[in-house]
């Protein structure tokens, strides 16, 4: 089954993505097209590299092809951590696609009492192949659409806040008293210098910046002298 491919994963090889994308494609081509709509908000976690960021961030369009999104936010805040080393950031979008961006819709699969006979029976005669499909089923809210990624959609955005003795000369908080609310903002899971996700704002907000610093640069570029050639 397709489907129980799809979810097996490719292990970043985008080669492998792309057949199995294909694959699917074919695989679901006849299905009713209940199967093939969302009409909620989905999510897609993400890291972002440097050689991708002038399509998400400056043009606010990078196509992806076939890809899993999500319509479980906390799923999406979950997958793959919130750290990988040669990424500049994770990121969050949110997206309410448009019906020709639907793939498949795997939540409304497992609602239906046929295609559930069907899995189960694949289990029964491929019990090796149907694991993922059987394991994953609808948990992870997962929609497969074409959806490409806008920074105008990114809601949170990975990064470590200051440290914590600048927070608290920021703050005027005096040295005696800054053990004891550290220990309670670790309690509270809030500890300053671990990696976690900004609010939708703030997210907004770095981005807006990062474009205005760009196009600064830009025009200073532009405006420049140009350097006399060599004599």
């Amino acid at each position: 089954m397709a489907l129980a491919d799809w979810q097996k994963g490719w292990r970043e090889k985008q080669s492998e993505r792309e057949r199995l994308s294909v694959q699917l494609q074919k695989a679901v081509a006849s299905l009713d097209p209940k199967f093939k709509r969302v009409n909620t908000t989905c999510y897609r976690k993400r890291f972002l590299h440097e050689g991708e960021l002038v399509d998400i961030v400056l043009r606010n369009e990078k196509a992806e092809g076939v890809v899993s999104w999500t319509i479980k936010q906390e799923f999406a805040e979950r997958f793959k951590g919130l750290q990988k080393l040669d990424a500049v950031s994770g990121a969050i979008f949110e997206h309410t696609p448009t019906e020709d961006e639907v793939v498949l819709n795997i939540c409304e699969l497992w609602k239906d009492l046929a295609f559930i006979a069907a899995a189960n029976q694949f289990g029964e005669r491929h019990p090796e192949k149907a694991k993922p499909l059987l394991h994953f089923r609808d948990g992870q809210g997962e929609v497969v659409l074409t959806s490409p990624l806008k920074a105008t959609e990114i809601i949170a955005l990975t990064g470590a806040s200051s440290p914590f003795d600048d927070l608290c000369d920021s703050a005027g908080i005096p040295e005696e008293q800054r053990d004891d609310l550290f220990k309670r903002l670790v309690d509270d899971g809030h500890a300053p210098g671990e990696l976690q996700y900004t609010s939708r704002e703030s997210a907004q907000r770095i981005i807006e910046n990062t474009i205005r610093r760009i196009h600064e640069r830009v025009h200073a570029y532009k405006m420049a002298p140009s350097t006399p050639p060599c004599a």
